[in-house]
């Protein structure tokens, strides 16, 4: 006897396709596992070094100073537009972001152990320059420090200067037929040398070894943003921030 089409369960939903390394490179999960330290850090900030911010922190608020006095408001209606696209996107796709976020910060923290170590490999002066004292006068302004550039400087140098290389350089290959892959070195070694004379743009005393050592680690991490993804990249960048600190504490 045939069953009635009534009678027939409902199909279940399709499962969201992909695993963790695709869903920790999507940029809506990036956005929301780093709101958590980018919150902390502005928290931190306020509480214990209201003075303070990272250089390329105040590189881009120089920028949104140039908006106007409507620039801050803009800039705060953009990222809560940002932010609601990205929690619609990842409710759709069925995502389980919170999961992927906190595997995202694990994977973050055990590259940011191994950053300085492997950075130091690529250097020959690299022990010299991990017991190189921090120039801010008390270790809790270089904590929290550690947060904002980890957050910024990733923001400035990896996310923004390597995406806009790329984007440049695909366009720039299509008259040579060259492959993409040589866009995405050439993003990468730019950055990481932007992102090491920056420091010393910022008012720091050139030093050969320490520009050396910070393109070496500039490099790491342009290769993780490449492979893995900016909320990956971030954690990574602050976790060596602080073990940076705390084991060169000197103060």
């Amino acid at each position: 006897m045939a069953k009635s089409p009534l009678a027939e369960p409902l199909p279940s939903p399709p499962a969201p396709g992909g695993g963790y390394l695709d869903w920790s490179r999507d940029p809506a999960v990036g956005l929301f596992a780093v709101l958590p330290l980018w919150l902390l850090y502005e928290g931190l900030r306020l509480l214990l070094t209201p003075a303070d911010r990272n250089g390329a922190e105040m590189l881009l608020l120089r920028e949104v100073d140039r908006l106007g006095v409507q620039g801050l408001l803009l800039l705060r209606l953009g990222f809560g537009a940002l932010a609601l696209w990205a929690a619609r996107s990842l409710m759709r796709r069925q995502v389980p972001w919170l999961r992927v976020a906190a595997v995202l910060a694990l994977e973050g923290t055990v590259y940011g152990l191994m950053l300085g170590p492997v950075a130091a490999a690529m250097t020959s002066s690299a022990v010299r320059l991990l017991q190189i004292g921090a120039e801010t006068p008390t270790l809790t302004a270089d904590l929290v420090g550690s947060l904002g550039a980890g957050i910024f400087e990733e923001l400035v140098f990896r996310l923004g200067l390597m995406s806009l290389l790329v984007w440049i350089g695909v366009r720039a290959i299509r008259a040579w037929s060259l492959p993409v892959w040589i866009v995405g070195v050439f993003a990468v070694l730019v950055s990481a040398l932007v992102f090491s004379w920056f420091h010393h743009l910022c008012g720091e005393r050139y030093d050969r070894n320490r520009f050396l050592f910070r393109t070496m680690a500039g490099l790491l991490l342009g290769l993780l943003m490449w492979l893995r993804g900016f909320g990956v990249c971030v954690y990574t960048h602050t976790v060596y921030n602080v073990y940076f600190y705390l084991a060169n504490d000197e103060h």
